[in-house]
């Protein structure tokens, strides 16, 4: 089975050492620039794993080398791999980015590496966490077709559903999923607040909403999204929506524009259902436009 090296000691990089090492891989080693970083690592993932904070230590041992760290360090952690180490003909690079092209391990293919980007579409709070959510998901593929094969076998240990994607357009897939996860945390945050408001304590609050939000997913899960769709705009309730915004204006008027942006969107769905009519589409928007 080949070698894999971790620069990137984070929940991600944890994770997916554990999950893949539990899947006979051998994982060489975990390196971050905070030793004790690397260290929690290792211990989670268990096994004879060397931690280092010497990112370079283990990378002309390893066949896959997986660049875990954030976005924004993995172009600097590539240039400092091309200036100081030296590359294996096909060794594969991967990092596992949602929104950073396979591109930037051009300057290792120069000197014959294949480099790609494995994408799991999952949220992970933290490495218990990840390796119950991760196993099962959808993984993003995009690079170098060469290292396809590679990629397919990790996400096949990893009982994932692969697809591929075009690098042009891979910032929508990322847009994708920041809004249907990082953006639903904001939503369900506003939703405590406007509780709090009258008076119902965010614990209690957010356990109805949970509640709430189960049933909804249920619902997509069953009828899909725009059949789930319920609520004043579905059913063309001005009043309602109008009861809303003066609400808004009395005790929290910093979110009349998210109303607002939300509720546009919210007509569309609603059209698309087949629940509104053109007439009430026309009304609310019109309610909307004057906020």
């Amino acid at each position: 089975m080949k070698k894999i090296y971790f620069i990137g000691a984070g929940k991600v990089g944890t994770s997916l050492a554990y999950l893949l090492n539990k899947k006979g891989y051998e994982i060489i080693g975990i390196a971050s620039r905070n030793l004790k970083s690397a260290e929690a690592s290792a211990s989670f993932v268990g096994g004879n794993i060397t931690a280092t904070n010497d990112i370079f230590l283990l990378i002309e041992e390893a066949d896959i080398v997986f660049i875990t760290t954030n976005d924004d360090a993995i172009p600097f952690v590539v240039k400092d791999i091309f200036d100081k180490c030296e590359i294996n003909e096909g060794q594969v690079f991967v990092h596992t980015s949602g929104s950073l092209p396979a591109k930037v391990f051009e300057p290792l293919e120069k000197k014959g590496a294949i480099g790609i980007s494995i994408h799991p579409l999952q949220t992970i709070a933290s490495p218990s966490e990840g390796i119950k959510n991760i196993m099962g998901s959808l993984f993003a593929i995009e690079g170098n077709i060469k290292a396809y094969d590679v990629a397919l076998e990790i996400v096949n240990a990893l009982d994932g559903q692969p697809f591929f994607i075009d690098s042009d357009k891979k910032p929508l897939y990322h847009l994708a999923a920041v809004i249907a996860c990082n953006y639903f945390v904001t939503l369900i945050n506003t939703s405590i607040k406007l509780f709090e408001k009258v008076n119902i304590d965010s614990e209690k609050g957010l356990i109805g909403l949970l509640k709430l939000v189960r049933g909804t997913i249920n619902n997509i899960e069953k009828i899909g999204p725009k059949q789930a769709l319920t609520g004043p705009i579905a059913r063309g309730d001005t009043n309602t929506i109008e009861g809303h915004i003066e609400a808004m204006k009395k005790y929290m008027p910093e979110l009349l524009e998210f109303y607002k942006i939300l509720g546009n969107m919210t007509v569309n769905v609603a059209i698309e259902k087949g629940s509104l009519s053109d007439n009430n589409a026309k009304k609310i928007l019109e309610i909307l436009e004057d906020i």
